[in-house]
């Protein structure tokens, strides 16, 4: 009687948090607004689809000795750990555009992926031609292997891209309690020019993505580009000293580059 009870609980505590199941696609794509969990959960995503290559691997080598197979790679865009003795590797614009190789079966993560190639790159040839096939032979060239990418909106990866992707997980709502987190979720489909909401467009028809963070491994820090921002001179502000004024904030007219810097 006691273990019916508790597996009832069980089924009704799933059945309240309705819980969401990641699957194991080609190209998954997650997106969400600023601390929404994006980065976390596609990071855990990553390695999680390594792992499970990894062992694809292993397997295959224990039963075929003579055709061994080479160990898959994570190949990430920001600094990322996968154990406590193994970073990942790091991922160029060589690999995506077909000028280095990418190891068979291995992972590719990219964080920011509209900052490689955003929405208005269309015209751009090594999107429309290097980038373009990279992406739509990846499963060929890869034998395999996996593309993990996030950005805060789909509409800000170009759209030669954006069609090869399986699914996109928008995340929203990311709430942490101890070491361990819930963010809310839903699908979005991406099918030749449209694109589609599953679920319902309504936060009661999302679901809610459950997981647990390790509080004594950090696989990537959060604020991994804050270097990028110490070339950016401080100025003295001026400080208001009343409650009116007749200054609005507009536009510079003329252009200048951000004085943020892409060197390490």
């Amino acid at each position: 009687m006691a273990f019916l009870i508790i597996a009832l609980t069980i089924i009704f505590l799933v059945w309240l948090i309705k819980p969401y199941i990641i699957h194991y696609d080609t190209i998954q794509c997650y997106t969400g607004g600023l601390g929404s969990g994006k980065s976390l959960k596609s990071v855990q995503q990553a390695k999680k689809l390594l792992r499970k290559n990894r062992r694809k691997v292993k397997w295959h080598n224990l039963l075929h000795p003579k055709d061994r197979w080479e160990k898959p790679l994570l190949y990430s865009s920001i600094p990322l750990r996968i154990s406590r003795k193994e970073y990942a590797e790091v991922l160029t614009a060589g690999h995506l555009l077909l000028w280095e190789r990418i190891v068979p079966r291995s992972v590719v993560f990219i964080d920011e992926i509209g900052a490689f190639a955003n929405q208005f790159d269309f015209k751009n040839p090594l999107v429309l031609k290097n980038f373009n096939e990279a992406i739509r032979l990846f499963r060929h060239y890869t034998r395999g292997g996996y593309i993990v990418c996030n950005d805060q909106c789909s509409e800000n990866i170009v759209l030669e891209i954006r069609r090869r992707i399986n699914v996109v997980y928008n995340l929203m709502h990311f709430k942490k309690f101890l070491c361990f987190y819930w963010v809310k979720c839903r699908n979005i489909s991406i099918s030749e020019e449209i694109k589609t909401v599953e679920e319902g467009n309504t936060e009661d028809n999302m679901r809610t993505l459950v997981g647990f963070i390790n509080p004594f491994f950090r696989s990537y820090d959060t604020h991994c580009y804050a270097g990028r921002y110490k070339s950016v001179p401080t100025e003295v502000a001026d400080r208001w000293k009343v409650l009116q004024t007749n200054r609005l904030l507009t536009l510079p007219k003329e252009r200048r580059e951000p004085l943020t810097t892409d060197t390490d």
